[in-house]
């Protein structure tokens, strides 16, 4: 899959402002949401976002109920990485979504997401 945009999803705004600001400083295109309903907003008025990195545990809808929201984009394809602190978070995705999916530990290790885009494919 070809990726143009990343979205990075975390209900604390300086995370995703951070991990944004970072990638970008290495060429990522990247957008960031501090909610669900945020990051459903940018997805529905950016066709450029591809790559989703979210949190598992939010406030209110969390990123299992984004990842069931995704696929109300029939026309759209999307590659998630999940990003938790919860040992059982692969159970709790089996099943979600026929979405691509790879989960992240927290604390992010910055080196272990560079280390993942890179194994990826970025157009312009």
């Amino acid at each position: 899959m070809e990726h143009k945009k990343i979205l990075i999803v975390d209900d604390e705004a300086m995370i995703a402002e951070e991990l944004s600001e970072f990638l970008e400083s290495l060429d990522y295109p990247c957008a960031s949401a501090t909610s669900v309903d945020d990051a459903l907003g940018l997805i529905d008025r950016d066709e450029t976002i591809t790559l989703i990195l979210t949190d598992m545990r939010m406030p209110g809808k969390d990123g299992i109920d984004l990842l069931k929201a995704l696929s109300t984009f029939e026309d759209r394809d999307f590659q998630c990485v999940v990003i938790s602190g919860h040992l059982d978070a692969d159970q709790e995705i089996a099943g979600v979504t026929a979405l691509p999916v790879s989960v992240m530990r927290k604390p992010v290790d910055i080196g272990e997401v560079v280390n993942f885009l890179e194994g990826l494919t970025f157009v312009n």
